[in-house]
């Protein structure tokens, strides 16, 4: 009888923590959600918020998108709608982001595992909050990045939809597919190839009767498309002219993108530090839920402690582990490899169809958003890494059937808000080409439309310098400005000038002058001939100035200095040279003649050579 209990007051003492952990947990997800909204209106990257703002601000002048991506087209709507504040668009971004990650993780837990609807809420809202990740380079600004991700989730949330009984569920979700196919594609078009194939995988394997309904998610799709191609270019042969020509400016532009690059493994760079961490994660987690089916009290303590890190992480910046992208994907590896081997293979002799195809899909989901960039694939997979822990969710489903869902589940919900935080902890300290800590920002700087940022007192300074330079020297709202300094596309947003050529002239790559030459060639004479001009003669990275002037018809004599601005240090490896802002002093029809006779002079179309 004392046994006895012993036994029921360890068992009320376990059910309590393992409640009271569920509470903190949703403490967590509601600290890491408000963690993001509060900093949305902090930091600026002149670089890729610059290229991105420029794009979804006015996104219609450009014939040519480089990279080849519409996102500008399809964020210029709701930036309209929240009528040009960068701030509130953040916010908005990010919320929508976090939702549709809920949603699919909401899905996932409800289609694989037995748990009931609150605690399906809490725990996919805890693994929901990987889905931040998309901004661990605290770019928060709308992007092709965050729109291929949206895109994902949006489809996988189709797929599940389209499982669940009912007519109604079934035309939602195949709905939801031909809409996240389209916005996929909008976004980035390798990645929405990748897709389509793999949803077509999916249906022949799984649902042969779903053949129908994938071919009118696919008519849905295409009918958007053309509604697309017909308000950006008057029909589908101006959009297919356009991505053509934007595909061969990434190839003159030298970055990397060709075709026959995009397809190939990349080595995933990890550290000895990162690779342990990464083993003792997984093999807690593991002990973590198979002890939970002998003794509960232990795991329950040890998540308590897990969760009171991962506090300490948000609220106080005190990060003891650093997780690095590597580790994001090596953790969800490991414990799926540890699970293997428990029981001779149990979890892997008791999977169902759609556990090992959701894992697949999941597994390499990262990858397919990775699909045609330059950049490493791990490390860019990494911001989709909810994928990845979304793969172990349906890895491990066969625990279901033990009726261990919640001692599962709650381990891996606390290990994901735990990534989270560090990952996240450490781009508010270490933001992207910005001043370091965005805690210690305290510059208001009021935007384009309303809305104000806070910035590092040294981008404030810079910024507010120009706009009072720039409006004294007669620039006026709407002012073409040929932007050479290869690196300051973010300056030409907040002085709401129009880039010509593109939203950003990069100056990183071997073909960034001969890039600038073809775009600018595709702009009106009498738009260049009034254009003001920014260079930065000393930076380690612009297009060749004088070369690119000249190609309509320019020099820097026609110009006179209407703004100065001193350099300044960005971060440890990176900072902005002295650039000068330079107004035109010729009259424009002369401007205009000169560039319409180099025109004429010149090849019909220029083909730089690398």
């Amino acid at each position: 009888m004392p046994r006895e209990n012993d036994f029921a007051k360890g068992m009320t003492l376990s059910v309590l923590l393992e409640r009271i952990s569920l509470a903190l947990s949703a403490v967590i997800t509601a600290i890491l959600f408000a963690w993001l909204l509060y900093y949305s209106s902090y930091g600026l990257n002149l670089e890729d918020e610059g290229f991105y703002l420029n794009s979804i601000a006015n996104p219609f002048p450009y014939a040519i998108n480089a990279p080849p991506s519409l996102f500008g087209f399809l964020y210029h709507w709701p930036y309209q709608w929240v009528g040009g504040n960068v701030a509130v668009l953040r916010m908005a971004n990010v919320t929508l982001t976090m939702a549709l990650g809920w949603i699919l993780s909401f899905f996932v837990i409800r289609r694989l595992w037995t748990v009931g609807w609150v605690q399906a809420a809490v725990l996919s809202a805890g693994i929901a909050s990987m889905a931040s990740l998309v901004f661990r380079l605290r770019l928060f600004t709308p992007n092709y990045y965050v729109l291929a991700f949206q895109s994902l989730l949006i489809v996988m949330i189709g797929l599940l939809l389209a499982d669940r009984p009912g007519r109604m569920c079934r035309v939602s979700g195949w709905t939801l597919v031909g809409v996240g196919g389209w916005c996929c594609f909008m976004a980035k078009p390798t990645t929405a190839a990748a897709i389509a194939l793999v949803v077509m995988l999916y249906v022949v394997v799984l649902r042969r009767k779903s053949l129908l309904p994938m071919l009118g998610a696919a008519l849905l799709a295409l009918a958007l498309l053309m509604m697309t191609a017909y308000l950006i270019d008057g029909g589908i042969t101006g959009l297919v002219t356009r991505m053509v020509r934007s595909a061969e400016m990434e190839i003159l532009l030298g970055a990397g993108h060709e075709v026959f690059r995009s397809i190939r493994i990349d080595w995933l760079a990890t550290s000895r530090s990162q690779l342990a961490i990464a083993v003792f994660l997984a093999i807690a987690l593991l002990l973590s839920v198979l002890m939970g089916s002998t003794d509960k009290l232990l795991p329950s303590l040890a998540l308590a402690a897990v969760l009171i890190v991962t506090i300490t992480i948000a609220l106080l910046g005190t990060d003891p582990i650093s997780i690095q992208p590597s580790t994001l994907f090596l953790v969800p590896a490991f414990t799926c490899l540890g699970a293997m081997l428990y029981r001779e293979r149990l979890v892997l002799r008791t999977q169902t169809a759609t556990s090992i195809a959701l894992a697949l899909i999941f597994l390499v989901l990262p990858h397919l958003f990775a699909l045609g960039s330059n950049l490493n694939y791990w490390y860019l997979g990494a911001y989709n890494a909810l994928f990845w822990m979304l793969a172990v969710v349906a890895f491990l489903s066969p625990f279901a059937q033990q009726g261990r869902s919640l001692a599962t589940l709650l381990p891996l919900t606390v290990l994901a808000q735990l990534l989270t935080a560090s990952v996240i902890n450490d781009s508010i300290v270490n933001p992207f080409r910005q001043v370091k800590d965005l805690r210690s920002y305290t510059a208001v700087m009021p935007m384009p439309g309303g809305g104000k940022l806070v910035l590092s007192e040294s981008l404030h300074r810079y910024l507010a310098t120009a706009r009072a330079q720039a409006r004294a020297a007669g620039l006026e709202v709407g002012t073409p400005v040929v932007d050479l300094t290869g690196d300051s596309p973010g300056l030409l947003y907040v002085l709401e000038a129009r880039a010509l050529g593109l939203p950003w002239l990069m100056g990183w790559f071997p073909g960034s002058s001969a890039v600038a030459v073809e775009t600018l060639g595709l702009e009106n004479c009498a738009d260049l001939a009034k254009a003001w001009v920014l260079i930065e003669p000393e930076g380690r990275y612009h297009p060749d100035q004088a070369s690119v002037m000249a190609s309509f018809g320019a020099r820097q004599a026609d110009y006179a200095t209407a703004a100065t601005l001193d350099p300044f240090v960005v971060d440890g490896d990176y900072r902005i040279d002295r650039q000068f802002l330079f107004k035109p002093v010729r009259s424009a029809a002369l401007a205009e003649q000169s560039c319409r006779e180099t025109r004429r002079q010149g090849p019909e179309s220029q083909k730089w050579s690398q």
